[in-house]
């Protein structure tokens, strides 16, 4: 959804800089004699290094075998603009299956945020009914999310608050260390 979006910004700038561009060439008004257009001409330039300051990381993620009995990594290019928003973009990674012998195990799960404070993660989801597993279920995500998030040398560990509060277990079966630790097996 970000990138459709981030396209669609690309094309309209893209599209008011053409116009405003033939305008000029066309009738002999506007360019530098025009203080309104040559504004608007340097502004538009500044949304162009924001765009260009994504970034896109190749990494590692997680999702159950077809017979839910263990993990089956592949890899995932994720995209971020801020580097505290590479932790969100690894999480949305999981929903997605990239082929159909395999399966997220969170494809309703929304991630609210994820904010790293001194080697601590801290990551916030809303896990709706539909994504509630059974025992196998929860301990294969709790594993890719421990894989996930480990593979990034700057998270010491991290925590899972359920819709802003700390909970005992995510679906009841496993109780969830708080934090979780690189040590843990």
């Amino acid at each position: 959804m970000r990138m459709i979006k981030i396209i669609l910004l690309c094309f309209a700038v893209g599209l008011t800089l053409s116009v405003t561009g033939c305008g000029d060439r066309k009738t002999g008004t506007g360019g530098s004699h025009d203080p309104a257009a040559s504004s608007s001409a340097t502004a538009a330039p500044s949304a162009s290094p924001t765009e260009a300051a994504e970034k896109e990381e190749t990494i590692a993620t997680y999702y159950g075998n077809a017979d839910a009995t263990g993990l089956v990594p592949k890899e995932s290019v994720i995209r971020y603009s801020r580097e505290t928003d590479k932790y969100l973009a690894a999480l949305n990674a999981l929903k997605t299956s990239p082929e159909d012998n395999i399966v997220s195990l969170c494809p309703n799960t929304t991630f609210l945020s994820a904010g790293l404070n001194s080697g601590n993660l801290t990551v916030d989801l809303h896990l709706p009914d539909e994504d509630r597993l059974g025992a196998s279920g929860e301990e294969l995500l709790l594993e890719a999310l421990r894989n996930t998030l480990f593979q990034f040398k700057e998270v010491e560990t991290f925590e899972v608050l359920v819709d802003g509060n700390q909970v005992e277990s995510l679906m009841g079966h496993f109780d969830l260390p708080s934090p979780f630790t690189r040590s843990e097996n």
